[in-house]
């Protein structure tokens, strides 16, 4: 496998063989962009100027038949937290360039030229991208299958991207073609803007050059393993992550209102009981797989009443921060929201944050979705000043309002789980290198680290330290695999990564050995970090977040700074 370095300046590119003895060996995805980032970007550098680098990796189970393992983790110096970023994605590109031998393309210096990065079986090259300036994603894609072929994957930015803005997406086509899935957290399509990078390009390879030491040993693995998640997933795949919103609501821990409460009296008409209806009603689809090796087969594909495409794939985060954070309960406007931020390449997360606390300050008139449709299409879209306020995160809003509650960590934006209620999410939100993300260890009710431990109540502090900590770590082990955190970041799992990897790279890694690859990058992010200025004394949640109860609950967020500051103790 190779890492292929594109300058956008000199237009030079290099190839690097990824040998057995390479530090980068047994590096993929995340962890491959997280030690990237801290071996070759200056920790204080400008996230948009020439010393910070993109990253485009996939894991290194990405391009074997286990489940779920073709994701691709971008990685970056974010221009929205100024610490170190991944921000993983689904679609079609990463399998095509791992079976083109690529593990990652890093992009370096600046460029205002845009450019398209070319890919397929006779090698690499920069092309022109000004026929593109300005496009939004679905245009730009409907322009590159038409020119490039249906079967491409692509990366890509919006407008939103090209501007620069600190909430920018890298979007990838989905199965269906749609470019609906987004690397989205922390900004990293301004980085792929200030690289002058419209899209990426890749031409499915006839051959796969992926090499598999022991196919039949690693089937005996991932066979049942994917078998398993198939039958135990099935009300999920069903319903989507949108199953969680009236779950949520009902553990009183929804963000609602600009995180005033914790749950939402209209949540029936947003349920994904309710969307799962409209789809079925109107001819849409469901179980659908957001990348190829998906088993889990939890997105979706919405069209409206006419049977016209919408949105594809509308998610729980999105749906809860534009939905019931926004007092909108309608899902036609959360649709059209998604489409809107997936077209112009911008976070559905941050963006959803960012208008609560507009609202919240009286900017916005609670639940007025065609305010925010004219924000997302015509504001953003075109750079005017009101964009440019409305796109630059939850943390910059809320200072430019001078606002009193600004939900947000390390400068991103708190996502669909409040904190008050979910205790080792909250802990996750504070303690994560990569600002307030729900991906880094995601502690939703349900899901534990170990079957052999508990980890007490959802909404009690007790072990959710531990939770949090362990979730963090195997999830950073998945991450860097390849793999969707849906598929469980637990120790049991642990053992299965483990076997996968032994047989495709012929070694004799123990559970603890994988484990520790986890540990490792934990540690790199964390010190790139300290030195970019993200230090431990800012493992911290918001102060209205401890002195608010949640209402209905009552329950404030109550851990001490100490045990904030001391969480990572446990990597040394």
């Amino acid at each position: 496998m190779q890492i292929v370095r594109i300058n956008v300046k000199s237009q030079k590119i290099d190839y690097e063989e990824i040998t057995n003895d390479s530090k980068y060996y047994l590096l993929g995805a995340r962890g491959l962009t997280s030690q990237i980032v801290h071996d070759e970007v200056p920790p204080r550098c400008d996230p948009l100027g020439s010393e910070n680098k993109l990253i485009l990796a996939n894991g290194i189970l990405t391009g074997s038949p286990f489940p779920n393992s073709a994701r691709t983790s971008v990685g970056g110096k974010s221009p929205l937290t100024d610490g170190i970023k991944e921000a993983n994605v689904g679609g079609r590109p990463s399998l095509m360039l791992a079976k083109h031998g690529i593990r990652a393309l890093v992009f370096e210096d600046v460029s205002s030229e845009l450019k398209i990065l070319y890919i397929n079986e006779n090698g690499i090259e920069l092309l022109p991208g000004k026929d593109y300036k300005g496009l939004g994603n679905y245009e730009l894609h409907r322009k590159l299958r038409g020119k490039y072929g249906e079967n491409i994957g692509v990366y890509s930015i919006g407008p939103a991207g090209e501007h620069k803005m600190p909430s920018a997406t890298v979007a990838a086509n989905d199965l269906e073609g749609y470019p609906s899935r987004h690397a989205a957290r922390g900004g990293l399509g301004a980085v792929m803007g200030s690289k002058g990078i419209k899209a990426i390009v890749v031409i499915p390879p006839k051959e796969s050059k992926v090499k598999m030491h022991d196919l039949k040993k690693f089937r005996e693995t991932s066979t049942p393993f994917a078998k398993h998640l198939a039958e135990t997933k099935k009300v999920f795949s069903t319903f989507g992550t949108p199953l969680m919103m009236r779950i949520m609501s009902e553990h009183q821990g929804i963000p609602t209102k600009n995180f005033r409460f914790g749950s939402f009296d209209k949540i029936s008409n947003i349920s994904g009981e309710k969307l799962h209806e409209l789809v079925m009603a109107r001819g849409g689809k469901k179980n659908l797989a957001c990348s190829p090796n998906c088993v889990i087969k939890c997105s979706n594909l919405i069209v409206d009443e006419n049977g016209n495409h919408l949105t594809s794939s509308l998610e729980y985060e999105t749906m809860t921060l534009n939905g019931t954070n926004l007092l909108i309960d309608d899902l036609d406007s959360l649709a059209k929201i998604d489409y809107f931020c997936d077209d112009v390449g911008i976070d559905t997360i941050e963006f959803g944050g960012t208008i609560g606390v507009a609202m919240d300050c009286g900017k916005i008139p609670w639940g007025d979705a065609k305010v925010v449709f004219n924000i997302l299409d015509k504001e953003i879209r075109k750079n005017t000043e009101i964009g440019k306020l409305y796109s630059n995160g939850v943390k910059n809003i809320g200072e430019k309002l001078n606002a009193q509650r600004i939900p947000e960590v390390k400068g991103q934006g708190i996502s669909a789980y409040d904190p008050r209620v979910f205790k080792g999410m909250g802990v996750t939100y504070a303690t994560s290198p990569m600002g307030a993300d729900h991906t880094s260890g995601a502690a939703i009710a349900g899901r534990v680290p170990s079957q052999s431990k508990d980890y007490g109540e959802l909404t009690e502090n007790e072990s959710k330290l531990d939770l949090s900590f362990e979730l963090q770590v195997y999830t950073t082990v998945l991450d860097s695999m390849g793999c969707c955190y849906f598929i469980g970041p637990s120790y049991e799992n642990m053992e299965i990564v483990t076997a996968a990897i032994n047989a495709m790279y012929n070694l004799d890694l123990t559970r603890e050995d994988v484990i520790n690859i986890g540990k490792q990058i934990l540690k790199t992010e964390l010190a790139f970090n300290e030195k970019a200025g993200i230090t431990k004394d800012m493992n911290d949640i918001p102060e209205f977040l401890k002195l608010e109860p949640s209402e209905p609950s009552g329950l404030k967020f109550a851990f001490t700074k100490e045990e904030l500051q001391d969480f990572w103790k446990k990597l040394e």
